[in-house]
């Protein structure tokens, strides 16, 4: 008995009791890899300092002092004039002009000292948008009455707090990404994941109303009775039903023709508009040679939905789409989408919503082809044919077994594709085609400093600061990535 309790104990010690999973096994690593922790902790703060802006800057986002353009940081004190320790203050900052070159200069007025307090009582504002609130971190009641500023790191040209609006400006800058790189996890799991899973079904993507009049009668397709169905009842459209009803498929069936006949009115809506244009810049020849053109091109789209018939696989399909998207440059697409939209006069949270549609548009493709090589390995796995043997249906199958066994390399795929999403933000703010005025993004601030040009370096090198702050949080982000990497590989043992 005592041979086959300590043969029981040596069988839990080797497979069970103390046995880790796979998650535990990458926490592990992931623990021990030399850059995780403090990109973790970097990328923490920042989002803190994101979260809490408000109270964190002294001034509200918005809040300018016109006189009060570009002035270098507001210099802190520490020490008294007799070189003793003391409360932190500064001085008054006043605007000369120089007698001699004409250009405004900034001096401190020491002969009145202001104290700068910890948790003080400032200018209001809305915590998460609706809760009421003054706290601010640092300032006092001379801040608010401004008789003087605290400018830490200067200010830009409608003379609006730097310190402020950078960390209000992380806001956008740092939640796009993450939004930007859920919406395209989104899109890039479902058509990589249908692409997958339907490789080799055949999907009809153009329905006619009628049957061709070119098509011979002895095509024609017959009912069930044997009647001879006409002109509408032999259509594609007609076929489709039938076949629908057949295999009980009819709300797939709707779907998919309500997309079909939404493509044909996006697809006319846009050479109308086109054509529009066209003739209004042409004239004489070019005129007639354009009215043929596009009067072509109408009447084959039109000949399409009323007799044509085009079926084509799902892969093929999303595949050769996202090679057409691949085929145009990332940052020209996003430039020409941004300025198409740039036009018109849109609220800041319209803007950030369609900047974000725009990223994750771009940035799907890639994910999707991934995913699909994923799931052409797994859909063959015995696990998943199990379940489809059980009954489960497509749906199921493809999103509860197996995507889920693509997530090490998702997490993965979202760490390292966020700072790009940063990236193309603040490529996009900087030139102007991103974020507007009032509301402020890293690059958007950045940009402050090239519209002065390369003396900016020298005369107002604060306006740099919000390139360190993209800097940083692509540097960490990219660190996360490998961590995660390097921690989520089955193949790592140590």
């Amino acid at each position: 008995m005592s041979e086959l309790n300590n043969s029981n104990t040596n069988l839990l010690e080797g497979l069970g009791e103390h046995s880790q999973s796979y998650w535990q096994k990458a926490w592990m690593r992931f623990r021990r890899h030399p850059f995780a922790r403090w990109a973790s902790v970097v990328l923490l703060i920042l989002y803190s300092l994101a979260l809490f802006a408000d109270f964190v800057g002294p001034y509200p986002e918005a809040k300018s002092f016109r006189k009060l353009q570009f002035v270098p940081p507001t210099k802190v004190y520490f020490k008294t004039d007799d070189g003793k320790w003391t409360r932190p203050y500064v001085c008054k900052v006043e605007r000369t002009r120089n007698k001699r070159t004409f250009k405004l200069e900034f001096k401190e007025n020491c002969d009145e000292k202001f104290t700068i307090r910890f948790i003080v009582h400032g200018f209001p504002y809305k915590f998460l948008g609706f809760i009421p609130m003054d706290l601010h971190l640092l300032g006092g009641p001379w801040l608010t009455e401004e008789k003087a500023y605290l400018f830490l790191w200067g200010t830009d040209d409608f003379g609006r707090d730097m310190f402020s609006r950078i960390w209000f400006g992380a806001r956008i800058s740092l939640t796009i990404g993450i939004l930007a790189t859920i919406v395209a996890l989104i899109i890039g799991i479902t058509m990589g994941g249908i692409s997958g899973y339907y490789a080799g079904t055949r999907v009809h993507i153009i329905r006619g109303f009628f049957r061709s009049p070119f098509k011979s009668s002895a095509m024609v397709i017959e009912s069930d009775s044997g009647d001879v169905k006409g002109l509408f009842g032999s259509g594609a459209l007609a076929e489709g039903w039938r076949e629908a009803v057949h295999e009980q498929r009819v709300p797939a069936f709707l779907a998919g023709l309500v997309l079909q006949y939404a493509f044909w009115a996006a697809a006319a809506a846009i050479l109308l508009s086109t054509m529009q244009g066209f003739l209004s810049i042409t004239s004489g020849l070019e005129r007639i040679l354009a009215i043929a053109v596009f009067g072509g091109i109408l009447g084959v789209m039109l000949w399409m939905l009323l007799f044509g018939r085009l079926a084509i696989d799902v892969d093929d399909l999303i595949m050769r789409t996202t090679e057409i998207l691949a085929a145009i440059p990332g940052l020209f697409l996003l430039i020409i989408l941004s300025g198409m939209l740039a036009q018109y006069d849109m609220p800041s949270s319209t803007r950030f919503l369609l900047v974000l549609t725009i990223l994750a548009f771009v940035g799907w493709g890639g994910l999707a082809r991934n995913i699909r090589g994923f799931v052409l390995q797994l859909r063959e796995m015995e696990y998943a044919q199990a379940a489809k043997a059980l009954g489960a249906g497509d749906i199921r199958v493809l999103f509860r077994h197996i995507i889920p066994g693509t997530l090490g390399y998702l997490i993965v795929v979202a760490s390292l594709a966020i700072p790009g999403y940063i990236l193309a933000e603040s490529g996009l703010s900087f030139l102007g085609l991103g974020i507007q005025e009032p509301s402020s993004s890293w690059g958007l601030l950045l940009s402050k400093a090239q519209q002065i040009g390369i003396s900016a370096i020298k005369q107002r090198p604060w306006l740099f600061i919000p390139g360190f702050f993209i800097f940083v949080s692509i540097l960490t982000y990219n660190y996360l990535g490998d961590a995660l990497r390097d921690a989520l590989d089955p193949r790592a043992e140590h």
